[in-house]
């Protein structure tokens, strides 16, 4: 299959290939639900859009220089009521700061330089995969991803390590770096170890934007291609349907096709 920016995120692509955001659907340790992520592939359930993705599109049709065809596309971006009817909406208002504090800093520039959007593919794993880079400068020996997040501070609880991590580790932004950068070299045929270097440039949403550019070495790059490897084989086997998907009965998927099948005890109630 031949990907091209109108088909990448389509059904069949997602069918035919496997993507960081598809890899992590299935893991339960990734925040996934095996049910949910098969009920995705196979088209029987689609995850609802949240402003948050909305900011980030509109963030990234910036670096992509779209962003006026992006807002011409999404009237839904402008408010239709009062006096502001007409104006952007105060949270796409807010993405424009956002911006401007990335435009200001001339390393975020220089990180955010290159190609934009380059679609690649590569067999990983025993499977094809897929990734679309945001910035992509092989001359330089770089490519760089964009986030649009919250905050960077505070820690979340990871009750099967039974430790603290941070927002890259809990989003698995740094296995998604590392499988680009796998990808990358794949596809053009350099040697084992050869990446280009990965970085992720954030900005935040908060009133007062803050931002950062973080890079990963190659260490961090085999530990969690390690980490992939771990759990594709459990992946593979449950995305073709060779085993039956868990459950994870948290997620919204899960409670909408819940059906009881004994009542339980109050002491069975999780903490």
């Amino acid at each position: 299959m031949k990907l091209t920016k109108s088909n990448y995120f389509s059904l069949e692509a997602g069918i035919h290939y496997m993507s960081v955001s598809q890899f992590k659907d299935f893991v339960p340790s990734l925040n996934g639900c095996e049910a949910r992520a098969y009920a995705k592939v196979q088209g029987l359930y689609e995850q609802k859009s949240i402003t948050a993705f909305a900011e980030g599109h509109y963030v990234h049709a910036w670096n992509e220089c779209a962003l006026e065809e992006f807002k011409a596309n999404n009237p839904d971006l402008y408010s239709s009521r009062g006096k502001t009817a007409g104006e952007l909406k105060s949270n796409f208002q807010h993405c424009n700061t956002m911006i401007e504090v990335l435009e200001n800093d001339p390393m975020c520039m220089l990180a955010l330089s290159g190609e934009k959007e380059i679609i690649l593919t590569a067999e990983l794993f025993g499977i094809p995969w897929k990734i679309m880079i945001d910035s992509y400068n092989p001359s330089r020996g770089v490519f760089a991803d964009l986030k649009a997040l919250k905050a960077m501070d505070g820690k979340f609880w990871d009750n099967d390590e039974r430790r603290y991590k941070n927002f890259l580790e809990h989003y698995g932004y740094i296995i998604q770096m590392a499988v680009y950068a796998e990808v990358e070299r794949l596809n053009k045929g350099r040697g084992d170890g050869e990446w280009l270097i990965p970085h992720i440039v954030i900005v935040t949403k908060e009133a007062v934007p803050d931002h950062e550019i973080i890079y990963f070495d190659h260490g961090s790059i085999e530990e969690q291609l390690s980490i992939v490897a771990q759990h594709i084989e459990r992946v593979k086997a449950v995305k073709s349907g060779q085993e039956n998907p868990i459950r994870c009965e948290k997620c919204d998927y899960c409670k909408s096709t819940k059906k009881i099948e004994k009542i339980k005890h109050y002491t069975e109630l999780e903490l």
